[in-house]
This record gives C-alpha cells, structure tokens and sequence, in this order.
C-alpha cells in the first residue's frame, strides 16, 4: 500500500526510471572527477562539502531526466502545441481557463504541469545558497533564470526527436519555485543571524 504523502507525486512516476539511468551514469563519474581533483590538488576532504556537491549532482541528472528526455506526457503537449510560446499566460500558469473545465482532464494535466514545473526547479533555490555560500540572493535567480531558459531553448531545439515544447510560463514557474527555496535557505539564515560572506574585491 502506498503512503498518502506520496500520491502528489505518483503523476510524475514515469520521470523515475530517466533520473535512475542518469544517475547512474553521472554519479560515478563525478565520483572519480573528484577523487582525482582532490589527490592531484592537494585540497583538502570537506566530507560535509562533498556530500552536498554530489547531491547537487544527482539533482541535475534528474532535472536533465525530466526536462530533456521524451515521455508521454510530453508527447501528448507537443503535439498540442506548435514548438515554442513566448507570450506568458495567466490561465495557463493558474490552470483557470474556460478552455480547461473543472475536473477535466486538461485542467488535471494543466495542475500537475504547473505543480511540477515549480517542485522541479525548488530543490535548486535551497542547493544553489548551500553549494556557494556568498551567493546572493538575486544571484541564484539570475541563475535559475539562465538555466531554464537554456533548458527550454534546448527543447525547442531538439523538438523533433524529443518531442517538447518550449514555453515561456515554464520559465516562470521555474523561477518561481527556486525564488521559493531560496527564500527558504534566506530566511532560515536570517532567523540564525547568519549572512553569506561577503567576497573580498
């Protein structure tokens, strides 16, 4: 029987195997790219640093697993759509159209597109303050920013043979979630009278 907690993100189950296979694949070689960085530069072991580098890691490869491989979910929008939309939508971002019925399955699809788009770049805002600690805030979204876009300039791209659409609400949403971790790490940071390092000119 699966837990309660889990059923938000059993829509998005087909996205598993992808993250398992790149992961798979990245996470060792990171592992040796390390090993070998730390014999050859002398630096040294921070176990607590490199615990969260390899987290941060495996997150890419699974951000790389859901964005930029096909499934059919991804399928089914692009051939909906005509390749790339630069115009940003508040039904769409919001799910609430006269074109997406309550209850029906466009809206269902529209929430769970939204849902995951925000959840997908969240665990970037808390890593990004913890991976760079005199990171500041703008920063990380300029970050986040950048790396959506590219994401989505990617997919619009490779449509033909991965079959996504780029749209710019994605961007949004995107941004939106790692706005929300960020300020969470911020937050969390200011209620410890802790403040990022200021770098030295």
């Amino acid at each position: 029987m699966i837990p309660r907690f889990l059923f938000p993100f059993l829509p998005y189950r087909s996205l598993f195997f992808p993250f398992l296979v790149l992961s798979a694949i990245t996470v060792p070689c990171w592992l040796v790219f390390r090993l070998y960085r730390l014999r050859t530069h002398g630096h040294r072991l921070s176990f607590h640093r490199e615990i969260l580098l390899l987290i941060f890691v495996v997150y890419l490869s699974g951000l790389a697993g859901a964005t930029l491989l096909p499934n059919h979910n991804s399928r089914l929008a692009a051939e909906a759509a005509v390749g790339i939309d630069l115009h940003p939508n508040l039904a769409s971002l919001t799910c609430s159209s006269a074109t997406l019925p309550s209850g029906s399955t466009a809206q269902a699809f529209c929430v769970r597109n939204a849902r995951g788009n925000v959840m997908l770049f969240f665990p970037l805002g808390i890593l990004l303050p913890l991976v760079w600690r005199r990171l500041r805030f703008w920063r990380g979204l300029q970050i986040a920013i950048a790396l959506s876009s590219s994401i989505e300039l990617v997919q619009y791209l490779s449509r033909t043979w991965i079959n996504r659409t780029a749209d710019v609400n994605d961007v949004i949403l995107n941004v939106l979630g790692a706005g929300l971790g960020l300020a969470l790490v911020f937050l969390l940071r200011l209620r410890r009278g802790t403040r990022p390092a200021v770098p030295r000119a």
